[in-house]
């Protein structure tokens, strides 16, 4: 098969860099045609996944969360199957399915062809794979770009910190297509379509991400005392047992806020000049390739890609 490679270099602390070397030598060695190339700059895999996409079998992705977010975005809404080899920070979008580990697993799962179709959420201006949100969880993801000396969940936590000193809670306009609004100051909107975002903040604890719909979590505005009490329960998904927090599951949403909001997708920051926003998922619209051994929090079972 034509394989190509897009690796992000400094992903996991630079892990990304003795991998990808091994991925790339693992999938030659096994007959494969490999193209490579590494990320060089902030989305730069969209570009790299545009141009690969029409000229190879499969799209091998090796990093984190980001790296995935990029290339799937240079490859929808018609990709060719995706694999990742996870070694990002959080790696929550590898949670969904049995990604391979090694370049030997990657090997055999090439071999098998075998994965699934996930759902993508289009915010018009990126897909996410995983989660997007407004608000203080996107300002979280501004403040975590800029930590580079940790990693994993105390990237994350270290992020939530710095986004407390300084967030206030804008107003908002959530509409549903079944007529259910809600308005006024809300800390947040997650919107998910994998179970996990920022290393293990289980805000969509029951995402389904090939159902056709979003998990959406709503949060009030409170407090700083009150946020602080909040992250536990984010963290093992309690959080939707509470009163200050709206669940609901829906194909579609709209935000719209008089004043600007700032914006994420799987963790990228995407700015915070947002007013209006809509949210629509994309059903099925991503095959990724897994371990067939492994458990996969999807609706399909695993089913012949190549």
């Amino acid at each position: 098969m034509r394989i190509s490679v897009i690796a992000n270099p400094i992903a996991g602390r630079g892990r990304a860099r003795a991998l990808a070397g091994s991925v790339r030598a693992a999938l030659a060695g096994a007959g494969h045609v490999v193209t490579f190339a590494w990320t060089q700059k902030c989305s730069h895999a969209i570009e790299l996944a545009r141009r690969a996409k029409d000229e190879c079998d499969v799209v091998c992705a090796v990093g984190g969360d980001g790296t995935v977010h990029d290339v799937a975005n240079g490859l929808l809404p018609h990709p060719p199957p995706l694999v990742l080899v996870p070694c990002g920070s959080g790696n929550d979008f590898s949670r969904l399915v049995g990604c391979p580990r090694t370049p030997a697993e990657l090997v055999a799962v090439l071999g098998a062809g075998m994965g699934v179709r996930l759902d993508a959420i289009d915010s018009g201006i990126r897909y996410s794979v995983n989660s997007c949100g407004v608000g203080f969880e996107a300002q979280v993801a501004k403040h975590s770009r800029d930590l580079r000396r940790v990693r994993g969940l105390s990237l994350y936590l270290l992020a939530v910190a710095k986004a407390l000193r300084e967030y206030t809670c804008p107003r908002l306009t959530i509409a549903l297509p079944d007529g259910e609004t809600f308005t006024g100051p809300r800390l947040l909107v997650s919107i998910g379509n994998g179970v996990s975002a920022g290393g293990g903040f289980r805000l969509t604890p029951n995402a389904v991400p090939d159902d056709g719909l979003a998990d959406v979590c709503i949060v009030e505005s409170m407090s700083r005392a009150k946020m602080v009490r909040l992250l536990p329960h984010a963290l093992s998904g309690a959080h939707t047992r509470l009163a200050a927090v709206a669940m609901r599951r829906t194909p579609a949403l709209s935000i719209h806020c008089d004043d600007p909001l700032p914006l994420h997708a799987d963790g990228e920051y995407l700015g915070d000049d947002h007013r209006d926003l809509t949210f629509v998922v994309s059903s099925r619209c991503l095959p990724v390739l897994c371990r067939e051994d492994a458990p996969v929090r999807t609706g399909q079972a695993v089913q012949r890609l190549l």
